[in-house]
């Protein structure tokens, strides 16, 4: 079997077409079971549901969850999130990194019982779907092939579909699913799914995001102006001059390096609740730890993000970090890392810049010392 090339799915696949990836993670062995992920949903920062089809109808039964008295007919436990809490979940995102962070939504965990799945549906984001323990039979079909229609609140599915990939998954094989292509898994046994999800912002998002610039920033938003105003026939009309002028004011907002800013800002938020020290770190403490062999680690599921044209910042869970690093390839690399080792500076010729970055995110609470 070829090993996994990611130019080459990302040149065929990508957004194109759905694909199983066989023994995508060999030796892939789960990190939670079905009675660990039953814990993680009940606890009430994690979106948890239980999706059933008992007595010819379908239910969605929201969490957190007390008890599971509702596991009856065929049905299936989902959570939410999971890799902001579990970092072997995080790791598993990991594997993912050929696709850039600010791309990735979070990790879901399924349980289902043999039969069981959540119906045949759409999703408007990519995802990859990991299989754990047990095997799982699933049919994709051709977009734009089915109706959707609600069949109990909270759950979406579309018609029956005539299959284009019709495939069992072991343990380690993953199937990738672009949007709007239609899906259907059964459990053929007890098994858990691990599905590594995508976003893809829409327009009525970004022009949220916008809105949100301007009240939460504190900007002085530019006004329409038509000093030069021909005369006109009738007050009716709008004349094709004042449309564009007023297009041309958006154009004007949205390619402000301010908006970037704050563009990049509310796409890092990933909705982690930092974790600052007692006492603030010293740039002396911060190279003391790591002389000691300690690993500096991001909280779980961290996903900082860069962009060239906003080098001198780092935009992290929503929030905007100035540094003083030249390196930003380095520091990109660095930041790309679960755990960062002394030994992780030998190629940079001056540490005290990023040093004084990472002292930095530790007092935020970002980052912290294994020891801690």
């Amino acid at each position: 079997m070829a090993p996994f090339n990611s130019e080459v799915f990302l040149r065929e696949y990508w957004q194109q077409k759905p694909c199983v990836l066989r023994q995508f993670l060999p030796n892939f062995e789960d990190f939670v079971d079905e009675h660990e992920l039953a814990g993680l949903a009940m606890e009430p920062e994690l979106d948890s549901r239980i999706v059933r089809f008992h007595e010819q109808h379908w239910q969605v039964i929201q969490g957190p969850f007390d008890d599971f008295d509702d596991c009856q007919g065929l049905w299936s436990l989902l959570v939410q999130g999971v890799d902001r809490v579990v970092p072997e979940g995080a790791e598993l995102m990991a594997q993912f990194n050929f696709l850039p962070y600010w791309r990735m939504d979070d990790l879901m965990i399924s349980y289902a019982v043999p039969g069981a799945g959540v119906g045949p549906h759409l999703d408007q984001y990519d995802v990859f779907l990991v299989q754990g323990k047990g095997s799982r039979r699933w049919r994709v079909g051709r977009p734009d092939t089915s109706d959707e229609k609600v069949t109990a609140p909270g759950l979406r599915q579309v018609e029956d579909f005539d299959p284009v990939i019709d495939c069992e998954l072991a343990p380690g094989d993953v199937l990738y699913i672009p949007p709007g292509w239609p899906h259907d898994g059964k459990a053929i046994t007890p098994c858990l799914t691990y599905s590594v999800g995508f976003r893809a912002p829409e327009q009525s998002q970004l022009s949220g995001f916008l809105a949100e610039h301007f009240s939460g920033q504190g900007c002085q938003a530019e006004r329409f102006t038509d000093s030069q105003r021909a005369s006109i026939t009738s007050p009716v009309w709008v004349s094709e001059s004042d449309t564009q002028n007023l297009r041309q004011l958006l154009h004007d907002a949205v390619d402000s390096p301010a908006f970037l800013l704050s563009l990049l800002t509310m796409l890092s938020d990933q909705s982690i609740e930092p974790e600052p020290p007692e006492h603030n770190a010293t740039e002396r403490y911060t190279v003391e730890s790591f002389e000691a062999g300690e690993p500096l680690l991001g909280l779980t599921g961290l996903r900082p993000i860069m962009h060239e044209r906003a080098s001198k910042w780092l935009f992290v869970n929503g929030e905007k970090v100035a540094h003083e690093c030249e390196d930003h390839a380095f520091l990109a690399n660095l930041l790309s890392k679960n755990a960062i080792y002394l030994t992780d500076f030998d190629s940079h010729p001056s540490k005290l810049d990023i040093i004084s970055s990472f002292t930095t995110l530790i007092n935020m609470g970002y980052y912290h010392f294994l020891d801690e």
